[in-house]
């Protein structure tokens, strides 16, 4: 098989290649990361989720995924209320380009007394979205092994 492109179309692929600025991608990651811990400092669910996609994915460890903003809302919305007053998060990388970008990072949660409750690493998938950089995957892997569920020893009970 043989593929061409005509010059037009070359250079169209190449100047959409170099009008994308990863710094700008970066910014906005950045905002709306801090927009994000800010929002689950004052429990504000609307705002935690409003830089996620309308069918956005979360998927944490040892947990069904949960699709969809409303859903991921209500998920934050219950980890606050029962646990986490903080969260920390720690970009290390951003890649990508005008069509997805990839964000990597750390992230810490943090109780009423400042006390770590989970950590881990995070990898978030951002899409443009009426011009905005959304989330639509976000993948948490918790650093913290689950605790072992002791099972009764069966073998002892008499009959």
């Amino acid at each position: 098989i043989l593929i061409s492109c005509s010059q037009q179309d070359k250079m169209e692929i190449e100047k959409s290649a170099s009008a994308f600025d990863i710094k700008q991608g970066e910014a906005s990651i950045s905002q709306s990361n801090k927009n994000f811990i800010k929002a689950c400092k004052a429990a504000d669910s609307s705002q935690i989720v409003k830089d996620f996609t309308t069918n956005a994915k979360l998927k944490m460890c040892n947990q069904e995924v949960i699709e969809g903003k409303e859903n991921i809302a209500q998920y934050f919305t219950s980890i606050i209320k029962d646990s986490v007053k903080d969260v920390k998060l720690t970009t290390s990388k951003i890649s990508g380009d005008s069509t997805v970008l990839v964000e990597e990072g750390l992230y810490q949660f943090l109780n009423k007394k400042g006390y770590q409750t989970d950590k881990g690493e995070y990898i978030a998938l951002w899409k443009q979205q009426s011009g905005n950089w959304k989330i639509y995957h976000d993948i948490l892997s918790s650093s913290i092994p689950k605790p072992k569920t002791k099972l009764p020893d069966i073998t002892k009970h008499k009959h």
